[in-house]
């Protein structure tokens, strides 16, 4: 009971017939009467009726309804309780797909907590494949070959061409005879002979009787000659420069390459390819996915 006034005109504010007590309830609401001296005259109690067709026929987006909404941009966290205006967040399912045509109205509060963290999922996988099919085209650049060897021999016919530069012969022997002929005239040039006489008449043996002077013949040239042989040559050592710059070659021939070490530029620019190609595949791929980003419950508030 409470007293209102000064101690003169005390007045009680509380009608006796009050029962103290809890008034309302989970189903019921108080009832207080306020007499015409401002007494509480009556404390009642009233039952609590609610009517779901109220929610029932609110449209989306009405104050006091819910919806699941998201972000629209960004990866902000909210905590519970947090407001947004309805043009920063967008409808939204489960999953975290939007509907971007939609865009609530007004000022929604969080009623969960919403992290602005991406889902992601992460995942490897492998694979591999072959196929085969023609190939055409030209190759752009040379080849350079940094080192190597050649595998197996060269042979064919020369159709034509000339040896650049001589030959130097370190050492040789030459193998088989060679077979000469010859023929010509001979000739003798002009000479005289002397000649004693010892035939003087009478005695032979004195100095008297012999001849004091000499006799002159003289002879003429004249004659011919030819015959044939045979030089032996065989193993005979030669050694020198044999010319052999401009001399024309062609016929068979067989060079050793085999093991061979190259290196060098090879010209390939422009150069033709075909033929059939056959490709294998090996693949290994890692992936990371961003899925969604979260979606929470709003409440328009205002």
């Amino acid at each position: 009971m409470a007293f209102h006034g000064n101690a003169a005109n005390a007045n009680v504010t509380v009608d006796s017939s009050i029962s103290a007590g809890n008034y309302g309830g989970s189903s019921s609401i108080p009832v207080i009467t306020i007499s015409s001296d401002k007494r509480i005259s009556a404390i009642n109690t009233s039952s609590l009726t609610i009517n779901a067709s109220i929610n029932a026929n609110a449209s989306v987006g009405d104050e006091g309804t819910y919806a699941f909404l998201m972000q629209a941009s960004g990866n902000t966290s909210y905590n519970p309780g947090a407001t947004l205006a309805g043009s920063n967040l967008r409808y939204a399912d489960s999953t975290g797909r939007t509907a971007n045509s939609a865009t609530p109205s007004g000022t929604w509060r969080l009623m969960g907590y919403d992290s602005g963290a991406p889902r992601t999922n992460s995942g490897s996988g492998s694979g591999t494949g072959s196929g085969n099919g023609n190939i055409s085209g030209n190759i752009s650049g040379n080849l350079a070959l940094q080192g190597g060897n050649v595998q197996g021999n060269v042979s064919g016919a020369l159709q034509g061409g000339e040896v650049q530069g001589n030959t130097s012969l370190s050492s040789g022997n030459i193998q088989g005879n060679q077979n000469v002929n010859v023929s010509g005239n001979i000739s003798v040039s002009s000479h005289t002979h002397d000649v004693n006489s010892f035939f003087f008449p009478g005695d032979h043996c004195r100095a008297a009787h012999r001849s004091p002077s000499f006799i002159a013949k003289s002879a003429t040239a004249g004659g011919n000659f030819s015959g044939s042989g045979s030089v032996s040559l065989d193993n005979k050592g030669v050694a020198g420069n044999v010319t052999t710059a401009g001399l024309n070659v062609a016929g068979n021939v067989s060079i050793t390459t085999d093991n061979l070490a190259v290196a060098g530029n090879v010209a390939t620019d422009n150069a033709a390819i075909g033929g059939n190609a056959a490709v294998n595949v090996n693949t290994t791929v890692n992936v990371n996915t961003t899925v969604a980003y979260p979606t929470t419950l709003w409440l328009r508030s205002a």
